[in-house]
C-alpha cells in the first residue's frame, strides 16, 4: 500500500513537473505584459528560439503589439526551469561559424567595437573567464563623463554565440513589485511631503521632460502626491545633460528644494545651455540660498557624481535608454501625453495610497 501510494505521488509531482515546463509561454508573456512599458490592448505573444541552444536554458522570443505602433516590443529571454529564473535584457546572437569556444581576447574586442557603436559612450568589457556553468559574467563600464563610469550586468556563453546584457529575475515575482522593490533601495530627490510618490527619471537637456515632468508634478501635487526624481542624462545625444545631472544632484544632496529651483532655471534657459552654463547656474542657486560651501562639497566630493552613476545604473538595470519614463505602484508609464495622469488616477480610484512618509534625498 505504501509503495503504492509513493508511486502514485511520484507520478502527480512528475506530471506536475511536465504541466509546469510546458507553460512557461503563458508565464512569459504574463511577466513581460506586466514588465514592458503601459500601452493599451497590449498583446504578448512567445515563441521558442532553436538557433539559441545553451545547456540548461531555454530559449523564445518575446512580442508585444499594441494600440501605440511605436510602443510595440520585440525582445529574446532565457529561462532556466532547474532556478526558475528568466532573463531580462538585451540577447546578441550570431550564427556564423566559430572556431573555437569564448575567448576574451579573441572575442571582447569586437564586442566592444559594437558596443561602443551602439551606446555612443567610450566603454570596455570585462569578463569572468574563471566563472563555472554555461554562462560567463561580464561586466560592462560605460564611461558617461570624466571619472564617471556606470556598469550593466551581462554574460556570454560559452561558445561565444550568444551575448546577454542584463540580469536573470525571479520568474515567479510580479515585475511590478520587483520594481518597487528596485526603486525603494536608494533614494532619489522628494522636494515635497507627499501620501503618494510618481518617480521621474529625467534628462534635464530632454526637451520633452521640461514639459512633462512639471505636467505630472503638478497632477501629482493636486492628487496628494509628488514626484521623486532620478536622473538619467543622454549623454550620447547631450552633451550638456551629465554637468546639469551632476550640478542637480549637487544641489539635492544640500536640499531638495534646491533641485527644483534649478530645474526651473535650466529649463528657462535650455535653448543656451552648455556645460559650463548648467554648472554656473547651479553655482547661483547655491549662492542665493546660503549654501555655496555646501554645493561645492557635494561637487568635489564626487558624492553628487556617484549619485548620477547610481540612477544610471538603476535606470539601465530597469532596461531605460529614453527620457522621461515615469514608473507609479512598479508599472512603467512612458512620456505621451495624459497617459500617466490616466493610470494614476484610475489606481487611486481602485486602491487609495497610503501615506508613505516625508521627503528624503
Amino acid at each position: 500500500m505504501r509503495r503504492a501510494l509513493l508511486g502514485t505521488l511520484l507520478l502527480v509531482c512528475a506530471a506536475s513537473v511536465a504541466a509546469a515546463a510546458d507553460d512557461v509561454p503563458t508565464r512569459l508573456s504574463r511577466y513581460f505584459t506586466a514588465w514592458y512599458p503601459l500601452c493599451p490592448n497590449t498583446h504578448v505573444t512567445v515563441t521558442r528560439v532553436p538557433e539559441i541552444a545553451i545547456a540548461g536554458y531555454e530559449s523564445y522570443r518575446v512580442e508585444r503589439k499594441c494600440d501605440a505602433k511605436n510602443r510595440n516590443e520585440m525582445s529574446v529571454t532565457l529561462v532556466s526551469t532547474a532556478k526558475d529564473e528568466v532573463f531580462v535584457g538585451e540577447v546578441l546572437h550570431s550564427d556564423a561559424p566559430r572556431s573555437g569556444p569564448f575567448s576574451a581576447g579573441k572575442d571582447l574586442p569586437p564586442l566592444e567595437a559594437a558596443l561602443r557603436e551602439a551606446f555612443g559612450v567610450p566603454l570596455s568589457v570585462r569578463a569572468d573567464s574563471s566563472a563555472s556553468g554555461e554562462l560567463l559574467p561580464l561586466t560592462v563600464s560605460l564611461q558617461q563623463a570624466e571619472n564617471a563610469t556606470a556598469t550593466l550586468p551581462g554574460f556570454a556563453s560559452r561558445d561565444g554565440a550568444t551575448v546577454l546584457l542584463g540580469s536573470f529575475r525571479p520568474f515567479g515575482e510580479d515585475p511590478r513589485k520587483l520594481r518597487e522593490k528596485m526603486l525603494s533601495a536608494t533614494p532619489g530627490v522628494r522636494a515635497r511631503k507627499a501620501d503618494w510618490y510618481v518617480t521621474a527619471f529625467i534628462d534635464l537637456q530632454c526637451e520633452r521632460c521640461r514639459v512633462r515632468t512639471p505636467e505630472v508634478r503638478d497632477f501629482a501635487w493636486t492628487h496628494g502626491g509628488a514626484v521623486e526624481i532620478r536622473f538619467l542624462p543622454l549623454v550620447k545625444t547631450h552633451d550638456w545633460a551629465f554637468a546639469a545631472a551632476e550640478s542637480a544632484a549637487a544641489l539635492a544632496n544640500v536640499s531638495p528644494d534646491l533641485y527644483e529651483k534649478y530645474e526651473q532655471a535650466v529649463g528657462q534657459r535650455a535653448s543656451a545651455m552648455n556645460r559650463a552654463a548648467a554648472r554656473e547656474i547651479a553655482a547661483d542657486v547655491a549662492d542665493a540660498a546660503g549654501a555655496r560651501q555646501a554645493y561645492d562639497a557635494e561637487m568635489s566630493s564626487g558624492r553628487a557624481r556617484d549619485r548620477v552613476v547610481r540612477d544610471v545604473e538603476l535606470a539601465l538595470s530597469l532596461g531605460l535608454y529614453g527620457t522621461p519614463a515615469f514608473f507609479f505602484r512598479g508599472a512603467q508609464l512612458t512620456g505621451e501625453a495624459g497617459m500617466a495622469e490616466k493610470y494614476i488616477s484610475a489606481e487611486l480610484a481602485d486602491a487609495p495610497a497610503k501615506p508613505t512618509g516625508g521627503a528624503r534625498r
